[in-house]
């Protein structure tokens, strides 16, 4: 592996540590383990220190809902995150939900964010 593929995995690895812990600390841990796709808080510890959470899906489901934090952050709303994530939306779809029965993938983080967006708009 190549300096250059180590710094890159290693800055990668860094920004979902950040992404991790900015969700624990804003949406807890119970939230953010459901959301990351673990069964349990314990099982979610486990991915914590070792190789899960550098894997795609739930690196990328951690980064969504990390990102949906600065949507709220953005409106000064940070504490409003969480109990968002969890509310049933409009269309009767529960965003942690969603997010949690995803891969992360792209066209759901979108959508996700966008309803972020659209909600913290009436502040």
């Amino acid at each position: 592996m190549t300096s250059v593929a180590v710094r890159e995995r290693v800055a990668g690895h860094q920004r979902i540590r950040e992404g991790v812990e900015i969700c624990v600390e804003v949406l807890g841990e119970d939230l953010t383990a459901f959301l990351a796709g673990a069964n349990s808080v314990g099982e979610f510890r486990g991915w914590a220190s070792g190789p899960v959470l550098s894997s795609d899906p739930p690196a990328r489901r951690v980064a969504a809902a990390a990102e949906v934090v600065a949507i709220f952050a953005m409106v000064n709303r940070t504490a409003l995150a969480a109990p968002w994530l969890r509310e049933v939306g409009p269309a009767g779809i529960v965003p942690a939900r969603a997010l949690r029965e995803s891969t992360g993938d792209p066209a759901t983080v979108k959508a996700l964010h966008e309803a972020a967006e659209a909600w913290t708009a009436a502040f």
